[in-house]
């Protein structure tokens, strides 16, 4: 429904052939490339268009209106003033004098953006469904993205369609195109030397802001919360501003998928209704793809039964934006390591603070002081060499896991410059691990999702506090708590743990054991020759490695039913 686009750049030998130009009115016409969006677009200056949600910085960030002295300095600036003086969840297409189409996609990558090129021209959209091929599963990237444990790439799993990453201009001119980094969060990595009480005020003013700035653009916000910290910073952030917020609890009857009583706390003080809703296991079916449109399997099964829920809400409220803490534990900094310790000693020397972060470490991870120092050596030590990312072959064949040892990281995100603080590279690589939760459902057919802690301004602000701020007091994500203490309810504040749908997964395998069995043996991945089936029997074991396994196998078969719907043509 909202910010769909399509771009289309014809090779330079077609531009001036125009039969497809003439005959699809609908289509805009930009310097012999053709965009069609649902919504019509900001037009900049007769050079470009604008898709999506468009903020001016400024103490109060206001929606854009583009007037012509903005346009004007936007194309000035080949478009490279968009991420300097405004911010939201839009891409930019912009038509430069040397006749190049230029595509940037916002920092915050709230809007995706996928392409793919062909020997006709160069396709951009924000859906990916639209770009990949019957058949066309790259079963050498599925390969990789099933043991990257989640950590992101450019690369998708369906052949030839290729993500532009946040912050990056995609400069497509006649038969070829580059990339180009307008934005990069290492540029914010270099802490500021202010105090923590100050971190905590900047911290909330842009987190208020922002929130409120996405909050002004709908009439009818569903907001999911689990009286965590994160959903709970963007329900109050939010209820200041909203028209009309509803906010949705999901239930599984264990002590740990029941999150009643801590989000009724939220709504009370909101002073509004809570709504709840059970996970339902019949709304799950493991032989159906959860998120047919993404264009990796990334998606668990569970979420089958909150779309279930979230569809029936939607009939009953007329909801128009989908609301999330999503991506909250990785911008506020959430990690359990001795890196903070490290970027302390690194950023200031052994002086008396240094002690006090050892000390907060501790308190947080339940460790010995010398476990901690003998980590931070560790890790000092290993600074300057790339990091090792984690991996996860359970259920891969060892020809698969064989393949993979010639498969370097291919997100720049993941590598640091020279000179990063260990716990600032750990810091920037959960932020792009965090980019895979933006999308929930296809933008034609569904409200759009807005995890607004992923704003770019949140961003910039949350990579400049040294992460020894992120653990003072030895509790994670330090500084958000400190920064909405007199607006989130004090008991969700002091909150260390919550829960989740972990019971209802384990519901899903006892239910689907046996067709999990059938759909792995007799599939798609086994016949690539990617699955050590071995893990079928190791899933079976009632203990805690055997829960281990059996989530595992949920995530192949998920992977499995998502090459089947791209490999089905009737159903594609």
């Amino acid at each position: 429904m909202a910010a769909y686009f399509r771009l289309e750049v014809p090779r330079r030998s077609d531009r001036n052939g125009g039969n497809k130009a003439e005959v699809d009115r609908s289509a805009l016409l930009l310097h012999g490339a053709r965009l069609w969006c649902d919504e019509h677009p900001l037009e900049v200056g007769g050079d470009g268009y604008l898709i999506g949600h468009l903020f001016e910085r400024g103490a109060t960030s206001r929606v854009l209106d583009l007037c012509e002295a903005a346009a004007e300095k936007i194309l000035a600036s080949g478009g490279r003033s968009l991420a300097t003086d405004y911010w939201g969840g839009y891409v930019a297409i912009l038509a430069r004098p040397d006749g190049h189409i230029a595509v940037f996609r916002d920092p915050s990558g709230l809007l995706p953006v996928y392409y793919r090129e062909d020997d006709r021209c160069l396709i951009v959209s924000s859906d990916a469904a639209e770009l990949g091929r019957r058949g066309g599963v790259d079963y050498p990237a599925m390969l990789r993205f099933l043991a990257s444990a989640g950590a992101p790439s450019r690369e998708t799993c369906l052949e030839d369609v290729r993500l532009l990453l946040p912050g990056e201009g995609l400069i497509v001119a006649g038969g070829s195109h580059q990339l180009e980094s307008w934005w990069s969060p290492w540029d914010w990595t270099q802490v500021r030397h202010r105090s923590y009480a100050a971190a905590a005020k900047e911290l909330r003013a842009v987190a208020l802001d922002c929130i409120g700035s996405w909050t002004s653009c709908f009439d009818s916000i569903l907001v999911g919360v689990s009286g965590g910290l994160d959903s709970s910073i963007v329900a109050r952030a939010a209820a200041h501003r909203a028209v009309a917020l509803h906010c949705l609890t999901m239930v599984e009857d264990d002590a740990i998928g029941d999150e009643r009583r801590y989000a009724s706390i939220l709504t009370t003080a909101l002073g509004i209704p809570l709504l709840e809703a059970h996970y339902n296991l019949s709304a799950v079916d493991i032989g159906r793809a959860v998120a047919p449109h993404h264009p990796w399997p990334h998606a668990p099964f569970y979420m089958q039964a909150i779309e279930a829920v979230h569809d029936g809400l939607c009939r009953e409220q007329k909801i128009d934006a989908f609301f999330s803490g999503n991506g909250g534990d990785n911008i506020f900094c959430s990690i359990r390591s001795a890196a903070p310790f490290v970027d302390r000693f690194m950023a200031q020397g052994p002086r008396h603070g240094l002690f006090d972060t050892l000390r907060d470490l501790s308190d947080l991870t339940g460790a010995s002081g010398t476990t901690i120092l003998r980590h931070a050596w560790n890790r000092y030590r290993d600074a300057a060499r790339p990091p090792s990312l984690h991996r996860d072959y359970s259920g891969l064949s060892a020809a698969a896991i064989a393949e993979l040892e010639h498969s370097p990281p291919s997100h720049p995100w993941m590598q640091a410059p020279e000179g990063t603080l260990p716990g600032k590279a750990a810091h920037v690589r959960l932020l792009a691990r965090a980019q895979r939760s933006i999308e929930l459902y296809p933008r034609r057919t569904h409200p759009e999702h807005v995890p607004p802690l992923l704003s770019q301004p949140i961003v910039e602000t949350c990579l400049s506090i040294p992460t020894w701020q992120w653990v003072a007091g030895g509790r994670d994500r330090s500084v958000a708590r400190a920064a909405f203490r007199s607006v989130v309810p004090a008991e969700l504040l002091r909150r260390t743990s919550k829960g989740g749908p972990g019971g209802f997964m384990h519901r899903i395998y006892q239910a689907n054991a046996e067709r999990a069995g059938d759909l792995l043996r007799n599939g798609l991945l086994a016949r690539a020759g990617l699955l050590d089936l071995s893990i079928l029997e190791a899933a079976s074991r009632p203990t805690a490695q055997g829960f281990e396994k059996a989530q595992r196998v949920l995530e192949l078969c998920a992977a499995e039913s998502w090459a089947r719907w791209w490999s089905d043509a009737a159903r594609s």
